[in-house]
């Protein structure tokens, strides 16, 4: 929604909780990990991340205010017919890189990093979105082993069910820049079982036979990200946007 802060007249955008989404039951709860959670990112402060200005409830709805933005998510340029150029997927995956960095040096893990939660601003800006929310909503509905929306973009650690950490984001990052680079997914799968089981134990497709004219330390960089054991992959957000940046000089 769109909403203005009459204080300062200055309009941001409001984001609820979809309390039919939500187990009657568990309402309380899920409120006060909204909550929780929004607060937590409310303390992020980076050029590079979604502000969120206020939280709270009004009429029973918990809503978060946030800084409103003026462009568009990344999803458009990971089709084929859309692709950029080397140097602006350079650009925008480091500046995710970095704002990943600072929130898991603060203890935030993201968990939902994929193109629909990256903008672009019409100034050029990156901007991450919704850090936090996706723990929230997954652990809202009752769990009977239901992954929800496309797992597209998990880690192998989340598909698990084990602990994750940042260098979880890391890797769908990863998975964001092989689609940026080749317009095609690194797993896929005809049901969402087979989706998951590719993501743990098969490797991708090597993003250079896709994409032939990226350099050779870019595909490093890929296969170093989609790394199944977070041991090998990158340890930080920091090191990845170096190494990124590294590939234009």
């Amino acid at each position: 929604f769109l909403g203005k802060d009459p204080r300062i007249n200055r309009e941001v955008a409001i984001k609820t909780l979809r309390y039919e989404e939500i187990d009657a039951e568990q309402i309380d709860e899920v409120k006060k990990r909204f909550f929780r959670e929004a607060e937590a990112a409310g303390k992020l402060s980076h050029p590079n991340i979604v502000t969120i200005y206020d939280v709270g409830e009004d009429y029973e709805i918990a809503y978060m205010a946030m800084e409103l933005l003026d462009g568009s998510d990344l999803a458009k340029y990971t089709k084929k017919e859309n692709l950029l150029p080397t140097p602006e997927i350079v650009r925008i995956v480091s500046s995710v890189a970095s704002a990943l960095d600072y929130a898991h040096a603060n203890g935030i893990v993201h968990r939902d990093i994929k193109p629909a939660n990256i903008m672009i601003l019409t100034n050029g800006e990156v901007k991450v979105a919704d850090f936090g929310i996706a723990r929230v909503m997954a652990t809202s509905k009752t769990q009977t082993g239901v992954v929800l929306g496309t797992p597209s973009y998990m880690s192998p650690e989340q598909i698990a069910g084990k602990k994750v950490d940042g260098r979880s984001d890391l890797f769908s990052l990863g998975v964001v820049l092989y689609e940026l680079i080749s317009g095609e997914k690194p797993f896929n799968g005809d049901s969402i079982a087979t989706l998951m089981y590719n993501i743990t134990t098969t490797a991708p497709q090597a993003i250079q036979e896709l994409s032939p004219a990226i350099p050779d330390a870019m595909a490093g960089i890929v296969e170093k990200l989609l790394a199944k054991d977070v041991e090998a992959r990158y340890q930080t957000g920091k090191a990845l946007a170096d190494d990124l940046l590294a590939c234009l000089k």
